[in-house]
């Protein structure tokens, strides 16, 4: 399958915590190199190693944006973080995105 093929692994609310702590600890390991989820990532979870984000629609609110993003922004020496937001043109998509990002400048993040 395509997850094993690129050791990437879905994170759902299906799988148990016991199976979602091991699939933590394997990410965190490197033996996993991603994880997808649609909102199971969005609080509580903490991975200070993860440097990559792409979030994939969804009109989120600024405190779930917040979260997200967050995900991400966890203090570890010498880290440097991507956080991609995916929307589709011409649609009010584009301007919620720019709200939320603006939101997060004065968290400490740039918009490039």
């Amino acid at each position: 399958s395509i997850a094993r093929e690129h050791l990437v692994m879905p994170f759902t609310c299906d799988i148990g915590r016991g199976e979602r702590e091991e699939v933590l600890a394997r990410f965190r390991e490197g033996t996993l190199r991603a994880l997808v989820s649609a909102r199971v990532l969005n609080e509580g979870i903490d991975v200070p190693a993860a440097d990559v984000a792409i979030i994939v629609g969804g009109a989120l609110g600024q405190r779930e944006h917040v979260q997200r993003v967050g995900r991400l922004l966890r203090p570890l020496q010498g880290k440097r973080a991507l956080v991609y937001e995916l929307v589709s043109r011409q649609t009010t998509e584009v301007r919620l995105a720019r709200r939320r990002r603006a939101g997060l400048a004065p968290r400490g993040a740039a918009a490039v």
